[in-house]
C-alpha cells in the first residue's frame, strides 16, 4: 500500500504524517499492497479536513472526508468511514455471487484530474476516462460509496456513456440516444 499525502494552508509535521501513516495502515490487510491511498489535508477557519480516496484496478473508488477541530480526530474518523465502504462493498460484491474471497485492490494510474474554474460560475471542473465500462447497479454502488447523487460510466453492453442519479423514490438512468 502506497500512502500519498498532500496538505494545503497546514504544515505537514513528522507527528500528522506518522498519525495518518499508522492509522491507515489498518486498512493494509484489507488491500493489495500495490494500491494507492491518496490523502489530502486542508485547514478551514478553526475545522482542519481531511479527504482519502482508494482507487481500484477494477474502477472502484472509495472516497471519505471529514471536518473536525482536531485533525487526529478527522484522521480517525476517515478511516473509519473507509473501513465500513470496504465491509459494503464486499457485502454487495458477495451478495451478487462474485468471489467470496477477501476483498483485494490493484493499484491503477489516478486517471481523474480536478480544475477549479472560475469562470461562468464553474466551481470545479473534474474531467475522468471512462475506460472500464460497468453495470448500471455496478455505477449505482460506485455512486454510493462516493456518496455522489450521480455518476457517469460506460455502460457495458452497449459500451455507451450513461449516468445514474438518485430520485426521491430510487434510481434513475439516462441512456445516450
Amino acid at each position: 500500500m502506497e500512502l500519498k499525502i498532500t496538505s494545503k494552508k497546514i504544515e505537514l509535521t513528522d507527528a500528522i504524517k506518522s498519525k495518518i501513516e499508522n492509522t491507515f495502515m489498518k486498512l493494509e490487510k484489507y488491500i493489495n499492497d500495490d494500491t494507492d491511498i491518496h490523502v489530502k489535508i486542508d485547514v478551514k477557519k478553526k475545522n482542519q479536513k481531511i479527504e482519502a480516496t482508494i482507487f481500484t484496478k477494477s474502477g472502484t473508488i472509495l472516497r471519505a472526508e471529514d471536518s473536525e477541530e482536531s485533525l487526529y480526530s478527522a484522521i480517525d474518523i476517515v478511516c473509519d468511514k473507509l473501513y465500513k465502504q470496504i465491509r459494503k462493498l464486499k457485502t454487495q460484491l458477495s451478495r451478487k455471487n462474485r468471489k467470496n474471497e477477501s476483498i483485494r485492490f490493484d493499484n491503477i494510474e489516478d486517471n481523474i484530474v480536478y480544475d477549479i474554474e472560475e469562470e461562468n460560475n464553474i466551481k470545479r471542473r473534474k474531467k475522468f476516462i471512462l475506460d472500464k465500462p460497468m453495470t448500471a447497479e455496478d455505477a449505482i454502488v460506485q455512486m454510493d460509496l462516493l456518496g455522489h447523487n450521480f455518476f457517469i460510466f460506460r455502460d457495458l453492453d452497449t459500451e455507451d456513456v450513461s449516468i445514474v442519479y438518485k430520485r426521491h423514490d430510487g434510481y434513475g438512468l439516462i441512456e445516450q440516444f
